[in-house]
């Protein structure tokens, strides 16, 4: 048995090759001559001990073995570059660009990122607080976190907390919203991104279809808590991050109905990205730093609300 292994050079070649059909167009692809190709390719086939190409005037065509051969091939290269790529990407990786939610941001994660900074001092951070979902597949971040139900497809992720709504606004206005129907009567603050919230809740408490007097509309978290603060409306608070906002400290809970399930904030990243250090250490940091925060933030809801765990 032969113990040399054809050079890495014959196996690119053929691999060209295969997937061109040409030897011409293989050497435009790897920059040599179609006869530096064709030499390459026949030093395979010499080792192999059979044929791999049928030779035709214009064109080559893959034999049955050749065809096998050069979709392994073709397979073991693509693993080759993808982990040189990802070792390469490790090693330089002072950047990581994050997408997160803007209540996440401002009430939890802000104050809590310099602990993060002091592990990883060489590594630069960008956070982007657009409440639009970023593709990540298309690169626009590395990391996201992101209120919904699941993970998506394509992507790995883990879940941070799960989150819970129920109706919050001033001591003020609570004397008027007695029962769910009172809503009818009430101001109700909105968001105009992200996953709908006042439908689902009203059709789970017993109001499908009701209509408010008028609403109130934000593109974002923060400015609707800050109109809820200012007695403009009732909003759908977010348990339990809402009650870190500075400026929902006065918020109470008017009806003393169980929150409803509001899905989960999930930190989700690409699948090939899985294995850089780099992500991989924001992750597992975020979602221990959760973890243990999370008695305080429940504890938080019972103190504050009074309302079931």
């Amino acid at each position: 048995m032969r113990r040399d292994a054809p050079s890495s050079a014959a196996l690119r070649a053929f691999v060209a090759a295969a997937r061109r059909q040409s030897f011409r167009d293989a050497g435009l692809e790897l920059g040599l001559t179609p006869s530096a190709v064709s030499h390459q390719v026949r030093a395979l086939e010499d080792w192999v001990g059979a044929p791999l190409f049928v030779r035709q005037v214009r064109q080559v065509r893959l034999t049955a073995q050749g065809e096998v051969l050069s979709l392994r091939l073709y397979q073991a290269f693509h693993d080759i570059d993808t982990a040189l790529a990802q070792a390469r990407r490790d090693a330089v990786a002072t950047h990581l660009r994050i997408a997160a939610l803007p209540l996440f941001t401002n009430v939890w994660l802000l104050p809590r990122l310099a602990r993060f900074e002091a592990l990883y001092p060489e590594l630069s951070l960008s956070i982007d607080t657009d409440a639009r979902v970023v593709d990540l597949e298309k690169g626009e971040a590395d990391i996201a976190i992101r209120n919904v139900a699941g993970v998506t497809a394509g992507l790995f992720g883990r879940k941070l907390l799960d989150l819970r709504a129920t109706p919050l606004c001033v001591p003020g206005m609570a004397g008027t919203v007695l029962t769910p129907a009172d809503l009818a009567q009430a101001t109700l603050i909105d968001l105009s991104v992200g996953r709908a919230g006042w439908p689902q809740w009203l059709a789970a408490a017993g109001c499908p279809g009701l209509k408010p007097r008028r609403t109130l509309t934000f593109d974002n978290v923060p400015s609707a808590i800050d109109a809820a603060a200012q007695g403009r409306g009732v909003l759908l608070g977010l348990l339990p991050l809402v009650l870190d906002a500075p400026n929902a400290r006065d918020l109470v809970a008017p009806l003393p109905l169980p929150p409803q399930d509001a899905g989960a904030y999930f930190v989700v990243c690409r699948k090939a990205d899985r294995a850089s250090a780099t992500v991989q250490a924001f992750m597992s940091w975020l979602q221990q730093d959760m973890r243990t925060d999370l008695p305080r933030l429940r504890r938080q809801e019972r103190q504050r609300l009074g309302l079931q765990a």
